[in-house]
């Protein structure tokens, strides 16, 4: 059988020479199967883009493209509808893919409910062995911990932490993308990989496949604390029941500019959202806590 077309799609700001390093080990270590790659600048102010443009210029199997400020969702989004391949690869810009990790990613699709599929995550900078295998929630804060191995075969599990993310284009169109009410940065890969299982499907990690991240102790650009809890209150009120919405709320209510994240909050999407994904969800999140032993 013939294999489908992937897009790996990046969305890049201020990576510096670290994505031409991307784009070169995906070049030469993706092998056996049609593919392009879509870089989406969002603003940088590095030279990075125009390093990269001037770099690939001459390989058809890299798309160049600009925006401005979307932030991870929005650039991630952007790339999506550019691309031509059947199957989505979502791939941070600081990262090494080492041979095999496409073939081993695709795999778990082939069966219909698997939504989503990460790999393995090894620091890029360290020597020490797998960072994590998929994560888990930490609590009422929604931050994510990371997961050790459990199986050896693809399985379930509650977050595909956003450095890489494999899914079919038409599931990541029947659930809607990424959130594109997200601020630059911080759970929109939470965020996505809880409406995969509230919609029906299952995200999987795939322990065959890793992929080796830079986990930097700082952003390459500028990310407010504010933005980032505005983010995870999104979330919150899209998804969870009020009852969990509200201890969520009431955990973030005591800092600073929290007020302001309300009334944001209050004049965005949000309400007509929630009624909207109600309605298309299979599972709440009572049943997907539950079935990973999640408390909070």
């Amino acid at each position: 059988m013939k294999k489908e077309k992937v897009s790996i799609i990046i969305s890049a700001c201020n990576e510096g020479d670290y994505l031409i390093d991307t784009v070169n080990c995906i070049l030469a270590n993706t092998m056996g199967v049609e593919f392009e790659i879509l870089v989406v600048d969002d603003g940088s102010t590095d030279g990075s883009s125009n390093n990269v443009a001037a770099c690939f210029g001459q390989e058809k199997r890299v798309v160049f493209l600009r925006t401005a400020g979307l932030g991870v969702a929005g650039g991630r989004n952007f790339g999506a509808q550019a691309a031509t391949g059947k199957i989505l690869v979502f791939l941070d810009g600081h990262t090494y893919t080492p041979p095999g990790w496409l073939d081993a990613l695709i795999e778990p699709l082939n069966d219909l409910q698997t939504g989503m599929v990460g790999p393995v995550f090894a620091s890029l900078s360290e020597t020490k062995g797998p960072m994590g295998f998929g994560g888990t929630w930490r609590g009422i804060s929604l931050e994510m911990d990371w997961l050790p191995r459990q199986f050896d075969d693809p399985y379930p599990v509650p977050i595909l932490p956003g450095g890489c993310q494999v899914v079919k284009r038409q599931v990541f169109e029947s659930i809607g993308g990424y959130d594109s009410g997200m601020t630059r940065w911080g759970s929109e890969d939470l965020e996505i990989s809880l409406r995969t299982w509230l919609m029906g499907y299952n995200c999987v990690l795939q322990p065959k496949a890793v992929v080796y991240h830079l986990f930097r102790k700082s952003h390459p650009y500028h990310v407010a604390v504010l933005e980032v809890i505005y983010n995870r209150l999104r979330m919150a009120l899209l998804h969870f029941n009020s009852e969990r919405a509200g201890r969520i709320i009431d955990h973030y209510k005591g800092m600073s500019g929290f007020g302001e994240i309300i009334v944001r909050l209050t004049y965005s999407d949000v309400a007509e959202k929630r009624r909207e994904l109600i309605k298309l969800r299979s599972r709440d999140d009572d049943m997907y806590l539950n079935f990973f032993d999640c408390q909070f």
